[in-house]
C-alpha cells in the first residue's frame, strides 16, 4: 500500500509539505461525532469554516485513525489554481507521494493519468484539497465531480474556508455530498471538557458553562487558553471572561493579523470591526468611500467574513470572538477615531432608518444625546426590533432626564410593560397628557402627528382607557387615510403601523368588523413599513381577528398565508406567533380537531411574564378545550390564577372581564354549579354580548325558558356582537324554544343553523344540552350528522339540564361553611356570638332550601353546587 502507517503519514508542521499530512497538536480535542461522519462513504464531503476553526485538524485527526487498507493523499494548495489543469497537477503530485500512480506518468495529461491509476488501483483512496478556496473556476468543480462519478473507490475531502461550488457541481453530477460546516466545527460542552482534561486542567461545571460561553466552542482559542493555562501553577486566579478575552486577543495578534498582511498593516480591516452590520455600503462609508471590495474579498477568502444569504442585498457577520479581539485592539490603539467612527455610523444608521444600528453605535460613542435623537424618531421600530437597545439606553439615562421628556416617558412605560411589567402600564397618570394628545392631528406635519399620535394611541391603550384611545384612533385613521390617498412617501412607512395598532385597539375593544378594516389597510401597506416581518405580523392579527368573529375560513386562509410570510423570517419567537396560535386554536375548536388545538396551544406557549393584550383570547380557547375534552376544574383554578396575577390590569367593563367571566360561568355550569356561576354573573359589571349570552345559557339549563329565549333573542342583531357569538345566541335562543315545547319553530331554526356543519363548524352545536339536540335530530334527520359529529370527537356534554340555583341569605352562608368543617352546634354558635337556638334555625332554613335532612347531605349537596370555597 502506499501509505504504510498513521506514524509515515504524518509531516512536521513547520516544513512545508505540500503533499503531506500536517502534524497533529498535542493533545487533542475528542471529535468522535465529526469523526464518525468523515467515516461514512459519502463521495465528497466539505469541511467549511474560517481560520482557526479546526478544520485541518480535524482531517488530519481522522487520516491518522485510517485503518491501513485506504490510502490517503494530502495537497495543500499554496498558490491559486487558476484552471483545472492547475488543480490536476497538484493532485498529480499528491497521489504520486503516495504511490498511487507514478510520477512520469504526465505525458499522457494529468487527468487522465489519475483517473487510469484509480481504476487500476483496488483500494479505496482519500484525497485530502486543503486551502481549497484557491481553486478557481467552475470547469475544476464540474471535472472533480466527473473524476467521482467515474472512480467509485474515490472520495474526496475539501478544506475551506467558504465555497459552495464544488457541492453543487456534485448535485449536477448526482455525485452525493456533505458538509461539516462552523456549527458543526464548534467544540461541544462535552468536547470542551475533555479537551481539558487532557491538558491536566480540572473544569467545575459552572466555570465550563462560562468558559463555553465566552468562547462560543471556538477551538483554536480554546487549545490556546488550555495550552497556556496547562503551564500556570493557579489557572483559575482570573474570571473566565478575562481569561478569555487576554488568550483571544493572543491568538489573533499571532494567527488571523499575520495571515491578513499585509491589509493588517493598514487601519482598513479594523474599521470594518466597528460596525454592528456590514455590508458594501456599510463597509464604503467605513473606508473613506474608497472601493472597499479588495478588504472584503480577502477577509471572505480567510472565511473570517460569513455572507448571510438571507439577506436581501450581500451582508456580512464577523465570528463574535474574532471581532471582539480585533475591536478591542482597535479600541485600546485608537480609542478618539472608534469613538468618532461609532458617532459617524450612528448618524449613517439613522439617516438611512436603521435606528436599532444607529442606537447601538451611539450608545458604543457614549453619546447619549445622539442616543436620545434616535429614540425619539425611531422608538416604533426599536421596541419591534430592539427592545434590549432600548432597556440599555434609559439603564444609562440620567433618572433627572425623564420627568422633562414626556415622549421619553411614554417610551420608558411602554418598554416596561412589554417587557412584562404590568404594574408600570396600569399605575400614574398618562404619560402624555391631555393638551399634548389635544395637538395630534393638528399638526402641520402629518408625520409628527401620525408619530406622536402612535405613541399616544399605545399609551392609553396600555392604561385601558380605550375611550380615548378611541378618539385617537379615529384622527389617525383619517390623517393615515388622506396620506395613503396622496401616495405620500413622507408618512408610508407609518402607514402599516398606525392601521395595525388601530385594528389591535379595535380587536381589544372586541369592534371585530373594525378591527378587520383597520388591519387589511395595515396588511395592504406593509410592504412600506421599516419594520421587519411587519406584514407576518399583520396576517397573524388578521387570522386570530377572524378567528374571534367565528369566520373560520378566512382565518385559515389568513393563517396559511402568515406561515408562508414566516419561511422566509429568521425570528422563530416573533410577537405574532402567540396571535396566530391562539387564532389556530379557535379554528381546530370549531372544528373539533383536537390535533390542531394541541399543535396550537403548544406551540403558542408563553412565560407567564410575557406582554400580550390579547391574552385573554387565548385563556377563551383553552377555556373552550376543557368544555370539550379537557379539564374543567383544572380550567377554573387556571383562571383564578390568571385573575390573581393580572390584578387591577381586568378592567372592570372591559371585554377581557366579560370573556374571561363568560367562559368561566360555562365551566360552572357544566360541573353543575348553578349557584356560583348566578353569583359571578351578578357581581360582572359588563353588558357585553358574551355575558347576556352566558346569562342565556344559565336560564336555559335551570328551566327557565322564557328568560333565555328574551336574553339570546334581544342581542342577537347586536352591533357589538361577533359572528361567533351571534351564533351561539341563535342557538341558544332555538334551544330554548324546544325546551319550551315549539318544536316546529325549533326544528325550522336548526335547518337554518345546518348550513354551519355543511362547512365543517360543530362547536356551537356542543355548547347546547346533548338531550335537546337528539331529541330534534329524531325529528329533523340531518341533524343526526352534528350528532355523529359530536360523538366522533369523543365531546362530552358540556351543557347539563333542569339544574337548580339555591340562594342564600349571607348568615346561611356563613353557617353552611362551619358546619362544613365539623364543628359542633355549640361551638358554631359560640364563634358567631349567637344562641344556639338561632344556629339551629338557621341550619333547617339551610337543610330546606337544599332539600336536605342531614349535615353530611348539606355539604354534599353545597359541594355539588358549587356553594363551598374549595379554598376552606
Amino acid at each position: 500500500m502506499g501509505v504504510a502507517s498513521s506514524e509515515q503519514r504524518m509531516a512536521p508542521s513547520g516544513g512545508g509539505f505540500r503533499y503531506a499530512v500536517p502534524r497533529l497538536p498535542r493533545p487533542l480535542a475528542k471529535r468522535g461525532r465529526l469523526l464518525e461522519r468523515l467515516d461514512s462513504q459519502v463521495p465528497l464531503v466539505v469541511v467549511r469554516g474560517p481560520v482557526g476553526i479546526g478544520k485541518t485538524t480535524l482531517v488530519a485527526q481522522w487520516i491518522a485513525c485510517l485503518p491501513d487498507v485506504a490510502d490517503a493523499a494530502w495537497v495543500t494548495l499554496d498558490r491559486d489554481a487558476r484552471s483545472a489543469d492547475d488543480l490536476w497537477e497538484e493532485v498529480h503530485q499528491a497521489l504520486a507521494v503516495t504511490g498511487v500512480l507514478a510520477s512520469d506518468a504526465d505525458d499522457i495529461g494529468a487527468r487522465l493519468a489519475i483517473r487510469r491509476a484509480l481504476h487500476a488501483w483496488a483500494a479505496p483512496v482519500i484525497l485530502v484539497v486543503e486551502a481549497y478556496e484557491r481553486v478557481h473556476g467552475d470547469e475544476a468543480h464540474r471535472e472533480i465531480a466527473e473524476m467521482l462519478r467515474q472512480c467509485p473507490n474515490l472520495r474526496v475531502i475539501a478544506c475551506t474556508r467558504d465555497d459552495g461550488r464544488l457541492r453543487e457541481a456534485c448535485r449536477q453530477q448526482g455525485v452525493e455530498s456533505d458538509v461539516i460546516d462552523v456549527r458543526d466545527l464548534l467544540l461541544t460542552r462535552e468536547e470542551t471538557h475533555a479537551l481539558f482534561e487532557s491538558f491536566g486542567l480540572a473544569l467545575p461545571p459552572a466555570r465550563l458553562a462560562d468558559l463555553h460561553r465566552e468562547t462560543g466552542g471556538w477551538p483554536a482559542i480554546l487549545w490556546t487558553i488550555g495550552n497556556a493555562l496547562a503551564h500556570e501553577p493557579s489557572p483559575w486566579t482570573l474570571p473566565v471572561d478575562e481569561v478569555v478575552r487576554h488568550h483571544a486577543h493572543e491568538w489573533v495578534r499571532s494567527e488571523v493579523l499575520p495571515a491578513l498582511a499585509p491589509l493588517a498593516s493598514t487601519e482598513r480591516v479594523f474599521r470594518m470591526t466597528v460596525p454592528a452590520r456590514l455590508d458594501d455600503e456599510v463597509a464604503r462609508f467605513v473606508n473613506g468611500g474608497d472601493d472597499p471590495r479588495p478588504v472584503l474579498d480577502c477577509l471572505v477568502s480567510h472565511g473570517l467574513l460569513v455572507s448571510t444569504p438571507t439577506a436581501p442585498t450581500p451582508t456580512y457577520v464577523w465570528p463574535r470572538l474574532v471581532r471582539s479581539a480585533l475591536l478591542s485592539l482597535f479600541v485600546s490603539e485608537r480609542p478618539q477615531v472608534v469613538r468618532r467612527l461609532d458617532s459617524e455610523l450612528a448618524d449613517w444608521f439613522r439617516a438611512h432608518g436603521d435606528h436599532a444600528h444607529a442606537l447601538a453605535h451611539a450608545l458604543a460613542a457614549d453619546d447619549l444625546d445622539r442616543a436620545h435623537e434616535t429614540v425619539e424618531e425611531g422608538w416604533l421600530s426599536l421596541l419591534a426590533v430592539d427592545q434590549d437597545g432600548l432597556e440599555a439606553f434609559f439603564t444609562r439615562l440620567p433618572a433627572a432626564d425623564l420627568p422633562q421628556r414626556p415622549k421619553l416617558r411614554a417610551i420608558h412605560e411602554l418598554v416596561e410593560s412589554l417587557r412584562g411589567d404590568g404594574a408600570a402600564a396600569s399605575e400614574g397618570p398618562v404619560l402624555l397628557g391631555r393638551t399634548e394628545l389635544e395637538l395630534i392631528g393638528r399638526s402641520s406635519d402629518p408625520r409628527c402627528a401620525l408619530d406622536d399620535g402612535l405613541l399616544s394611541l399605545l399609551s392609553l391603550r396600555r392604561h385601558g382607557d380605550l375611550g380615548q384611545a378611541r378618539d385617537i384612533a379615529v384622527r389617525l385613521t383619517s390623517i393615515a387615510a388622506a396620506a395613503r390617498g396622496a401616495s405620500s412617501d413622507h408618512v408610508g412607512d407609518l402607514l402599516c403601523p398606525v392601521f395595525k395598532e388601530t385594528g389591535i385597539l379595535h380587536l381589544v375593544a372586541g369592534e371585530t368588523r373594525a378591527a378587520k378594516e383597520a388591519l387589511t389597510w395595515a396588511y395592504e401597506t406593509a410592504s412600506s413599513s421599516r419594520i421587519p416581518g411587519a406584514a407576518r405580523d399583520v396576517s397573524a392579527a388578521l387570522a386570530l381577528t377572524l378567528a374571534v368573529d367565528g369566520d373560520v375560513a378566512e382565518a385559515e386562509a389568513w393563517i396559511a398565508q402568515h406561515a408562508k410570510l414566516s419561511e422566509t423570517s429568521l425570528d422563530a419567537e416573533a410577537p405574532s406567533e402567540q396571535d396566530v396560535s391562539t387564532a389556530m386554536a379557535l379554528v381546530g375548536v370549531e372544528r373539533l380537531d383536537r390535533r390542531l388545538v394541541k399543535e396550537a396551544l403548544e406551540r403558542g406557549l408563553r412565560p407567564p411574564e410575557a406582554s400580550n393584550e390579547l391574552w385573554f383570547h387565548e385563556l377563551y380557547a383553552r377555556g373552550q378545550v376543557a368544555l370539550l375534552w379537557g379539564d374543567r376544574i383544572g380550567m377554573l383554578h387556571r383562571i383564578a390564577a390568571e385573575r390573581s396575577r393580572r390584578g387591577r390590569r381586568v378592567v372592570a367593563g372591559s371585554l377581557a372581564e366579560a370573556v374571561v367571566a363568560a367562559v368561566e360561568v360555562d365551566l360552572l355550569i357544566s360541573l353543575q354549579c348553578a349557584s356560583r356561576a348566578s353569583g359571578l354573573l351578578a357581581s360582572i359589571e359588563s353588558d357585553h354580548p358574551i355575558v347576556d349570552l352566558a346569562r342565556a345559557r344559565l336560564a336555559l339549563v335551570v328551566g327557565d325558558h322564557r328568560t333565555a329565549q328574551r336574553i339570546a333573542g334581544s342581542r342577537r342583531w347586536d352591533d357589538r356582537c361577533s359572528s361567533r357569538v351571534r351564533t351561539d345566541l341563535n342557538l341558544t335562543y332555538t334551544a330554548a324554544v324546544l325546551a319550551g315545547g315549539d318544536e316546529g319553530e325549533a326544528l325550522a331554526d336548526f335547518g337554518r343553523a345546518l348550513s354551519m356543519a355543511d362547512g365543517g363548524i360543530y362547536r356551537p352545536f356542543a355548547m347546547i344540552p346533548r338531550d335537546l339536540l337528539t331529541a330534534a335530530a329524531g325529528q329533523l334527520p340531518t341533524l343526526a350528522t352534528v350528532v355523529a359529529a359530536l360523538d366522533d370527537a369523543h365531546v362530552r356534554d358540556v351543557l347539563p339540564r333542569q339544574l337548580e340555583i339555591v340562594e342564600l341569605t349571607p348568615r346561611e352562608e356563613v353557617v353552611l361553611a362551619e358546619i362544613a368543617t365539623g364543628r359542633t352546634i355549640d361551638d358554631i354558635a359560640q364563634t358567631l356570638h349567637v344562641s344556639v337556638n338561632t344556629i339551629k334555625s338557621q341550619t333547617r332554613s339551610l337543610y330546606r332550601k337544599l332539600g336536605v335532612r342531614s349535615r353530611d347531605e348539606a355539604v354534599h349537596a353545597a359541594a355539588i353546587r358549587g356553594m363551598l370555597d374549595p379554598s376552606r
